[in-house]
């Protein structure tokens, strides 16, 4: 009776422990089996992280070499502006000093060539008045005869068309009175330069010195003492060798 219950109670533990280790491993097998899940579910999430963090840093890599390549498209755009700037301004200086240059030169030239102008004017007047004084009036008309056989020489050379500008009256001025001879002479001439029957007047100016002027029209010959000193001067000037 004894045995019996002994072998009922190891009977009952052996059950039990074969219920227990078959819940036991259920539960294990089922927990392995969530653990399992909860695994790949997290490799699967970190692939997935892992494929945003490359997509991540390969868009931060695009970005920056992006902006690298901006920043060096504004470099060299301003760098370039920087050098049209600077040329611009060299050549404006440039500009600048060409033309200050030339108009100090132009500024220059206009003195110079009013101070020759002043200067060649008094030598006028200074010779004038010399030959003014250093001449007797006989020596100043002796001047005047050679001075008008001179301009009649001149008058006969020159072309007819030169004279298509006068009228028919021509006014002679002379340091003095002309002589019949000479009166005569240029009325024929210039008769026979302009086609016409001409008109002598003549009017006495000493302020000439010696010398005398024909205008007719628009034309004028100027054969006075000042204007052939006034053609001396340049080669005075210039010297007898240039």
């Amino acid at each position: 009776m004894l045995l019996q219950l002994v072998l009922i109670q190891i009977v009952t533990f052996v059950g039990l422990i074969f219920i227990l280790r078959f819940l036991f491993y259920n539960h294990l097998n089922s927990a392995l089996r969530r653990l399992r899940d909860l695994n790949e579910k997290a490799l699967m999430k970190e692939a997935a992280l892992r494929e945003e963090l490359e997509k991540a840093k390969a868009e931060r890599i695009a970005e920056v070499e992006k902006g690298r390549q901006e920043a060096k498209s504004i470099v060299e755009a301003a760098k370039k502006e920087t050098e049209g700037i600077l040329a611009h301004a060299e050549e404006q200086a440039r500009e600048n000093s060409r033309k200050a240059v030339l108009h100090g030169k132009e500024e220059l030239d206009k003195l110079r060539q009013s101070m020759e102008s002043q200067t060649a004017e008094k030598a006028i007047a200074l010779a004038t008045e010399m030959i003014r004084y250093a001449f007797s009036g006989e020596g100043r008309s002796s001047l005047q005869r050679q001075i008008i056989k001179e301009i009649t020489g001149e008058i006969e050379g020159l072309d007819e068309e030169k004279f298509s500008v006068g009228t028919g009256s021509v006014r002679i001025s002379s340091s003095c009175p002309l002589e019949d001879e000479e009166r005569a002479r240029l009325k024929d001439l210039l008769s026979r330069k302009m086609k016409t029957d001409v008109e002598i007047n003549e009017d006495v100016n000493p302020e000439l010195i010696t010398g005398i002027v024909i205008q007719t029209g628009d034309l004028v010959i100027d054969a006075s003492l000042r204007n052939k000193l006034r053609k001396v001067i340049p080669f005075l000037k210039n010297g007898p060798g240039k």
